[in-house]
């Protein structure tokens, strides 16, 4: 056999053990990647001792984590505070009664989807369901609508976002392997997100009809919140609003105006940290009503934040050095031409592997960076532009949520439902919103806007 062949056979395994030891024995995924690796290095090293000789594995392992997380920590841990400042001050709940005065109770599901489509860009989806579950609650008994609707709309409209929107991780992540800038990457997932939130929405409402009722703690837990002072919509939509114009100022005049004052100011502004610092604190001293001086959110909230991101971002590391071997070694580049001489439609391959991926460990964070990860190597070979990989990888990311993934459970357990009601209502959710955005990029890609 050849020596391109081992390392394809090596490579193979790698991603199967890595996924069976997440799936089957519950290993943590920044383990599983990092022994995978290793031994893809080690195997590497057998067989191209010329390429990365046993001495390098580790350096090569370091290179490509070091790099890969020089771009993602400090933007994944100002979004998770970010999010942690909306969550504490009313400002999602402010957000979702606004919402729904504005669509009227007729339309509230709809009320429901877009306040946690909005609210899973800065808060991760799991928070944004016990965050928001006893307004909607009370909402369902209000309207006397089933939760089974209410609960999908809610826990699968916070997914879609979380999966394609930076600055959550899974996003960010996938942006920074894949070359895309933010400023590039939130506009264009925030396109491709809306598909997939109508989808998701109409089948909240009309496929998941079956009745279930909101359970008693939930609507206890609103009553006890009956009377709070939320902050203005305003207020609460500015922490949010703020970084992402910044960003997208940044691309949009660098292009116009390149080199001038102008450019160079929001090149600064513009940029993903100071951007999401402003945010911060925007949210901080306009949301907290003077509690920004006191160390809860000067020292607890952040201690928060940075436990909250740690875990994403070790994740993206691993990833980041599992694809500085494939990319040393050139095994990326036989597999994607082999991909373009079967003829094979090239856009399908990162949208299948994630998918997969995601399907099998229930992590859309996993599913986008080590999807990213392998991919990105491959992208010239096989003709795809960095946005459009990007773009595909995290539509996939959310394929079939089920009893694998706490995204499934928590918005299961909270609305009441039974297991075959959730498998039909988040299950199926995720599924049609995952096709939905997938189908818009694949559009996209060959009519070559992206």
């Amino acid at each position: 056999m050849s020596t391109t062949g081992i390392i394809i056979i090596a490579f193979v395994i790698a991603i199967v053990i890595m996924i069976t030891l997440i799936a089957k024995f519950h290993m943590h995924a920044v383990l599983s990647l990092f022994l995978c690796t290793l031994g893809l290095g080690i195997v590497i090293s057998m067989v191209v001792p010329d390429v990365t000789p046993v001495t390098k594995i580790m350096s090569t392992i370091n290179s490509g984590f070091s790099s890969t997380i020089k771009s993602i920590a400090i933007i994944i841990m100002l979004g998770s505070l970010l999010g942690k400042i909306l969550e504490e001050s009313g400002a999602a709940q402010a957000l979702t009664f606004w919402l729904v005065k504005l669509v009227g109770k007729k339309n509230v599901i709809w009320a429901i989807g877009i306040a946690a489509f909005i609210l899973g860009i800065p808060v991760f989806s799991d928070t944004v369901t016990i965050l928001l579950i006893p307004i909607v609650s009370n909402l369902a008994l209000e309207t006397g609508a089933s939760m089974m609707s209410y609960g999908t709309a809610l826990a699968v409209s916070a997914q879609i976002t979380h999966c394609l929107v930076a600055p959550t991780p899974g996003p960010v992540a996938g942006a920074a392997l894949l070359g895309v800038p933010l400023g590039a990457a939130i506009p264009w997932g925030l396109l491709v997100s809306i598909p997939a939130l109508i989808v998701v929405v109409l089948w909240a409402k009309f496929g998941c009809k079956e009745m279930v009722m909101p359970k008693q703690e939930h609507l206890d837990a609103y009553e006890k919140t009956k009377g709070m002072k939320l902050p203005s919509v305003g207020l609460s939509i500015a922490p949010l609003a703020v970084p992402v114009i910044l960003i997208i100022l940044n691309t949009v005049v660098g292009t116009i105006a390149k080199g001038s004052t102008a450019a160079n100011l929001f090149a600064f502004i513009g940029a993903a940290e100071p951007a999401l610092l402003i945010g911060c604190i925007l949210g901080a001293v306009t949301l907290t009503e003077g509690k920004w001086k006191t160390k809860l959110v000067l020292n607890d909230w952040i201690e928060v934040a940075l436990r909250d991101s740690a875990m994403p971002v070790f994740v993206t590391g691993m990833g980041g050095a599992m694809a500085q071997f494939i990319k040393d070694t050139g095994v990326s580049d036989v597999i994607a031409q082999a991909i373009v001489d079967a003829g094979f439609p090239t856009i399908f391959v990162p949208i299948i592997l994630s998918a997969i991926i995601h399907v099998i460990t229930g992590s859309s964070t996993l599913a986008v960076s080590a999807g990213g990860a392998i991919v990105a190597p491959m992208m010239e070979t096989l003709g795809i532009s960095p946005l459009a990989t990007f773009l595909a990888i995290c539509s996939a990311a959310m394929m079939f949520k089920h009893g694998n993934s706490s995204a499934f459970w928590m918005g299961v357990s909270l609305s009441g439902m039974s297991f075959p009601q959730g498998l039909k209502g988040v299950g199926i959710g995720c599924t049609l919103g995952s096709i939905a955005s997938s189908i818009f990029t694949v559009i996209l890609f060959y009519i070559g806007v992206i």
